[in-house]
């Protein structure tokens, strides 16, 4: 794979009016080394070829299915062919899609979650293991430069000291209605379990919150103890979750997460307290993060383009600010194309794209909260801590 030639990207969902899809059509244009050359872009192929035209492919480069897709890009000059594949799809799509990339040898990045289910999440992980392919998840946190910069404050510069506490929100209130029964796309996804999976704001909200927490302090989630729930009523996926964590350090963490939350719309909020000092960091104002030591200094470092606070003429999207997660997502497709163009002279972990061991984590998060809010008859209440143990990925 050339370092002059752009990367042949297909998608897998992302159609014209998908939401996600936007962000991502956004991010690879504002990359520059990759260009979208095929898609099967919608639920129904009417919807697929409305938006494939709209982005000005051929027509025999649009594809009603994803299979067909896989199966029909086979037969494209090796020149012309895409070279991996995109999913953007709702959440429990994302499993078979990658399965059938794999069959047909595509290096696959995807939107979260990994999988829906730990049986998924492991057998997706072992035949990445197994078949030696390339996989990503576009998690872009380590996309914003001042990020970075908190990483290393925290764990190269111990700028912090001991991690303590840990409290990470992200509370949008843009479902405190019920609008999956007025049609609205995005909502009718997130509250059906069979296209959104098991849970609905544990998987959309809190599981940014566990990679985030889990990146930027170094430590892992070992206990969860959780809180979730449904408030509109005839909703049947939980639109508000609150996960009390405990990490492998004795450190104690929250996340605070909601759908329902009127008025919320600055995307995610952390801050990471130590016996040294502490640091803060919002979407809200993504280019800053600021640093307190226990003397009462602060210090503010910023990194990345401006935003100026919340206006009206400036709204936050449901990340914080569209431009600075675009950039951050650019970032990811960056590490992602390297890491494609030179798959053994990149060091895995330093990637700006979550790897796979880092999916089977979350999945694995996931999986425990849910574990952990259901009684063992309905007798017994639930259990107050469950601990986050990831199982090992089988071989054959």
């Amino acid at each position: 794979m050339s370092d002059n030639e752009k990367i042949r990207i297909g998608l897998a969902g992302g159609g014209e009016s998908s939401f996600i899809g936007q962000v991502h059509r956004a991010a690879i244009e504002k990359q520059g080394e990759g260009e979208i050359v095929c898609g099967a872009f919608g639920s129904t192929r009417h919807s697929s070829f409305e938006s494939g035209k709209k982005f000005q492919l051929p027509l025999k480069r649009i594809y009603g299915t994803y299979r067909d897709m896989f199966k029909r890009e086979q037969f494209v000059p090796a020149n012309e062919r895409m070279q991996m594949v995109v999913i953007l799809t709702p959440n429990t799509m994302h499993y078979p899609i990658a399965m059938s990339a794999i069959d047909a040898r595509y290096p696959v990045l995807s939107e979260k979650p990994f999988a829906c289910n730990l049986d998924e999440a492991l057998n997706l992980s072992r035949r990445v293991r197994d078949e030696k392919l390339i996989y990503g998840i576009a998690i872009p946190y380590e996309g914003y430069p001042v990020l970075q910069r908190a990483h290393a404050l925290i764990n190269n510069e111990n700028a912090v000291g001991n991690v303590r506490k840990v409290v990470v929100e992200y509370q949008l209130g843009w479902m405190a209605k019920r609008l999956e029964t007025d049609g609205h796309k995005q909502a009718s996804w997130r509250t059906d379990p069979r296209r959104c999976g098991p849970a609905g704001c544990l998987v959309d909200h809190a599981a940014h919150c566990f990679y985030l927490a889990e990146w930027l302090t170094g430590l892992e989630v070992t206990e969860v103890n959780a809180d979730l729930r449904a408030s509109i009523p005839g909703r049947i996926l939980d639109d508000d979750a609150t996960v009390l964590t405990r990490f492998e350090n004795g450190a104690r963490g929250v996340f605070l997460t909601s759908q329902i939350a009127v008025g919320e719309s600055d995307g995610i909020h952390i801050r990471i307290y130590g016996d040294k000092g502490a640091v803060e960091w919002s979407q809200r104002i993504p280019q800053k993060l600021t640093l307190r030591t226990v003397d009462g200094a602060c210090e503010v470092f910023e990194a990345g383009p401006s935003f100026q606070a919340r206006s009206e003429k400036t709204e936050p999207a449901p990340f914080g600010y569209e431009e600075a997660y675009i950039s951050a997502l650019a970032e990811c497709y960056t590490s992602f194309f390297e890491y494609l163009r030179n798959p053994k002279e990149i060091v895995l972990e330093k990637a700006a794209f979550a790897t796979v061991p880092k999916g089977l984590r979350a999945v694995t998060f996931a999986h425990t909260v849910l574990e952990n809010i259901v009684p063992f008859n309905e007798n017994t209440p639930a259990i107050k801590w469950t601990q986050l143990v990831v199982p090992p990925v089988p071989t054959l």
